[in-house]
């Protein structure tokens, strides 16, 4: 089966149809985010691309971004479309992409992994802490840290954030943190409403409803394998793993892989990105085997 660059979803999981027109064939997504009924995802050295109204149409909206830009992260933050950098620094689009400026404080000299909103700011997880921006991306203030920051994820008025040592949490909206888990590595980090997930290098998923005072193994269905992310519709999880697509009804009790072929997706393909939105449930490929 050809495998394509991203897989869409209309009916929580059950098929799969390639959501990739347009989209270069050996592009990485490494962000998707959704504005009202506009799609738009970042991909590692193609660029942005816009969809609308749930099209399998994808337009490029690289504007005067510089050619081979290395995106980490995107977001939009009130009439900001942002995106994060491996070298190029914060770039940002007043325009949905037609033109971009690079950040007047362009955090260049580290990278951005991750980028998050939170009431009236930004956030910015780099290779050396959180960054700050209340003006739309344009200005940051470095205000936590000098570890690489890989994600972050809301619950309950809480900001969480992985780490390249472990996870941390704010109850102030991002003034101070404090550490709920370590020593091991985060890839990301994520909740359903209940718990928080930590996307761990060592020990799998891992999970908790305490803020880090306890945490539960939820890798039953898939042992250690590498997961990427963890997204939820209602009740029910979905994770991109290492083999493929996997789906928990019990909130990481257990986990059981969406079957392959007939349903559209490709075999033991490694899907990085996953998020849930009005256009359905989409995931893309992140590693080429």
């Amino acid at each position: 089966m050809q495998v394509h660059v991203l897989y869409r979803s209309l009916d929580n999981g059950q098929h799969w149809s390639e959501f990739s027109n347009e989209l270069p064939s050996e592009a990485t997504v490494i962000g998707i985010v959704e504005k009202e009924s506009k799609l738009f995802i970042a991909t590692n050295f193609h660029g942005v691309f816009i969809s609308e109204n749930g099209s399998n149409h994808w337009k490029s909206i690289m504007g005067n971004l510089p050619n081979g830009i290395d995106i980490n992260a995107i977001i939009t933050f009130e009439s900001a479309l942002v995106i994060g950098t491996l070298k190029h620094g914060v770039y940002v689009s007043l325009d949905e992409g037609v033109t971009w400026h690079p950040a007047a404080t362009n955090l260049q000299r580290t990278s951005i992994r991750s980028l998050i909103a939170l009431k009236g700011k930004l956030l910015a997880g780099t290779d050396n802490g959180i960054y700050t921006s209340i003006d739309e991306g344009n200005n940051w203030e470095h205000i936590y840290g000098g570890k690489q920051v890989t994600g972050f994820t809301i619950l309950n008025g809480k900001t969480y954030a992985g780490l390249s040592n472990g996870a941390i949490m704010s109850k102030d909206n991002g003034d101070h943190w404090q550490y709920i888990y370590q020593p091991d590595a985060l890839h990301d980090i994520s909740n359903d409403g209940v718990y928080v997930y930590a996307m761990t290098m060592g020990e799998g998923l891992l999970r908790t409803k305490t803020d880090g005072v306890q945490w539960e193994n939820a890798n039953n269905g898939f042992g250690n394998l590498y997961t990427f992310e963890v997204k939820n519709v209602g009740n029910d999880l979905f994770a991109a793993q290492w083999y493929g697509i996997y789906h928990s009804m019990n909130r990481g009790n257990s986990w059981r892989k969406l079957s392959t072929g007939s349903n559209g997706l490709p075999d033991s393909t490694a899907f990085t990105v996953m998020e849930i939105t009005k256009s359905g449930i989409l995931a893309a490929i992140g590693l080429r085997k």
